[in-house]
């Protein structure tokens, strides 16, 4: 029964793809179908979003369902097609718990109903007065609050999505004072807590950081560059959300939501080799140290280990009760590690494909990593914490708290004492490993932070934003010293070099890019 309910799963997933990839085409040509191009689009978008939220996944479900909004929005500013998308939109923020959301969902669909019992043949709806989708992918208005107390209080989960965050003080970095365990709130103390100035207000001088902005919200402190686009590779055909780039830069993987993994050749951005197996969306990719092998992890709850020669399965991970998202080898390349939506890290020998420890946390687990020297392991998720394990018994050495939403990226120095971390909260944070006290906060992304590392001797941290933006940063000073534009390509997964001057990223249109970054 099982296998035949994955199989019927997995045959409306490719239908979905399909429809997709033919949105894609539609958007890409103008001369394909330009009397009904809006309507392929719109059902490919809409059909994605309701698959989504039958499956839970109510992340994907948004981006498809904002999207599907935006195509109908083309078709007619009444149109049927809009009202379903709008609904099931609806559904998806109250699944989400984003209460501000749904209700100005609900306010739209009230003028849907208002205008048709006045007028059924009026199209002159005023899009000002209720939201539209590009409005929807932005925050609401933040209600400034003044403090109460020396700790600040902290935000929710639903906070962080509906607000907008106006962050004050002369510098955008935390000083190396905050502790990270003493404090939920994240952000850096008032100098004054008895003072009636809040911690967050809206002076027009400051930067605005809001958990699902837009680009160029946030003003650039650094040289803005374009980025260099240097290769253009074509195959998935779905997002590709796992990339990951072997050490000499020569070659890439890709996890797609197409359920393959694909290695390409990044001197001439063809396909190599491709590997399937996986029965769901691939979530997380990784090349071993040696980079003979690879690793993936996938919404099928499974790992795999793959032999990059001969495109061979090698070992099949299995033990997450959910899907898994994020996968990582140690740097001697005789363990892996993993974690998902089961709230579960863990910990495997790669040679016999045995797990040697399971590490409990809370929510869903987002992101892993091996420190260097390989005895310790860092995770991140929903619960905002980034806890530090023992990899020898799985037990938790340390937990680092601040951050207010997700955590998605986590990442150690070369040297080991220090970690990087990346929210959904805009920030991207370091660490003492050694004492757990936050270092310095970087601050400056206007959407969610995809990806971000350690480079040039960890004197330098890069990051990719889904504001379409990479921005380079000082790691002792924290500040930026330069930002580099894309086009409107969108960065879904994303990847750098270990210098930083080079990244692959995941377009909207299912296409890998290569780019170019050099200060």
């Amino acid at each position: 029964m099982r296998d035949q309910l994955n199989l019927t799963r997995r045959a409306a997933k490719h239908l979905s793809c399909k429809l997709m990839a033919l949105a894609a085409i539609a958007i890409s040509s103008s001369s394909i179908l330009p009397a009904h191009a809006e309507d392929i689009i719109w059902k490919a978008f809409n059909e994605s979003g309701s698959k989504f939220f039958d499956e839970h996944d109510y992340e994907k479900a948004e981006q498809s369902l904002l999207n599907a909004v935006k195509e109908a929005e083309k078709i007619e500013p009444h149109s049927a097609e809009l009202k379903i998308s709008l609904e099931l939109l609806r559904k998806v923020y109250l699944a989400q718990g984003n209460s501000a959301k749904a209700a100005a969902i609900a306010t739209r669909l009230e003028g849907f109903e208002s205008s048709s019992s006045s007028d059924s043949s009026d199209s002159s709806y005023k899009g000002s007065e209720t939201p539209t989708a590009e409005q929807l992918s932005k925050v609401e208005k933040e209600k400034v609050e003044s403090p109460k107390s020396e700790t600040p209080k902290s935000v929710s989960d639903d906070s962080v999505e509906a607000k907008s965050l106006v962050r004050t003080g002369s510098s955008s970095a935390s000083s190396g004072k905050d502790v990270a365990s003493a404090s939920s709130s994240g952000t850096s103390s008032s100098t004054s807590s008895s003072s009636s100035t809040p911690i967050y207000a809206t002076p027009s001088s400051q930067q605005i950081a809001s958990s699902r902005g837009i680009a160029g919200e946030l003003k650039s402190n650094g040289r803005v560059k374009k980025a260099e686009e240097l290769l253009k590779m074509t195959g998935h055909i779905s997002w590709t959300k796992g990339l990951a780039i072997s050490a000499d830069g020569n070659r890439a993987l890709s996890g797609s939501d197409d359920d393959s993994v694909r290695l390409w050749d990044l001197t001439t951005g063809k396909e190599i080799k491709r590997f399937d197996g996986h029965e769901d969306n691939v979530n997380s990719v990784a090349f071993s140290p040696s980079g003979n092998t690879a690793m993936s992890a996938s919404g099928d709850s499974s790992v795999r280990i793959w032999d990059l020669d001969s495109g061979a399965q090698l070992k099949k991970l299995v033990g997450h009760g959910n899907i898994v998202l994020a996968c990582a080898y140690s740097p001697s390349g005789n363990k892996a590690v993993s974690c998902g939506y089961d709230g579960t890290v863990r910990i495997w020998d790669v040679l016999n494909g045995t797990q040697l420890q399971e590490c409990q946390g809370q929510g869903t687990m987002r992101c892993v990593a091996f420190s260097p020297d390989g005895e310790q392991v860092a995770s991140g998720g929903s619960d905002k914490v980034i806890t530090l394990w023992r990899v020898r018994d799985g037990s938790v050495i340390r937990r680092f708290t601040g951050h207010k939403a997700d955590v998605t990226t986590v990442g150690f120095s070369a040297d080991g004492s220090k970690l990087l971390s990346a929210s959904r909260d805009l920030t991207i944070r370091t660490w003492d490993v050694g004492s757990g006290s936050e270092l310095k906060q970087f601050i400056g992304h206007g959407d969610w932070v995809s990806n971000a590392r350690f480079i040039k001797s960890d004197s330098k941290i890069a990051s990719g934003s889904l504001d379409k933006t990479f921005r380079i940063w000082d790691t002792e000073q924290g500040t930026e010293s330069c930002s580099f534009t894309l086009n409107a390509y969108g960065m879904f997964g994303l990847a750098f070099t270990a210098s930083g001057e080079n990244a692959i990223t995941g377009s909207n249109d299912y296409s890998l890019r290569y780019w170019r970054l050099v200060e």
